[in-house]
């Protein structure tokens, strides 16, 4: 087996040069974030029903860096 080595924030190093491991990954960049810089946010999954579609009843979650959820909430 291979040395395993942990992921870091890429927030914590881009900003104060410190490693703080990363507890999770963004899903649209795919950066690694500490739990100060992930953004925890729901998503309504859709699912095709007939001639329409089907909203679930229990939104998905879903984790972006400040850039990424900046970005989308731009206008």
């Amino acid at each position: 087996m291979g040395l395993e080595v942990p992921m870091n924030c890429f927030e914590c190093r881009s900003l104060s040069r410190t490693a703080r491991t990363a507890e999770a990954v963004c899903c649209q960049c795919g950066v690694g974030l500490c739990r100060e810089h992930l953004r925890i946010e729901s998503q309504e999954l859709h699912h095709p029903a007939g001639l329409g579609k089907s909203t679930n009843r229990l939104p998905a979650r879903r984790i972006v860096c400040p850039l990424c959820e900046r970005a989308e909430h731009s206008d």
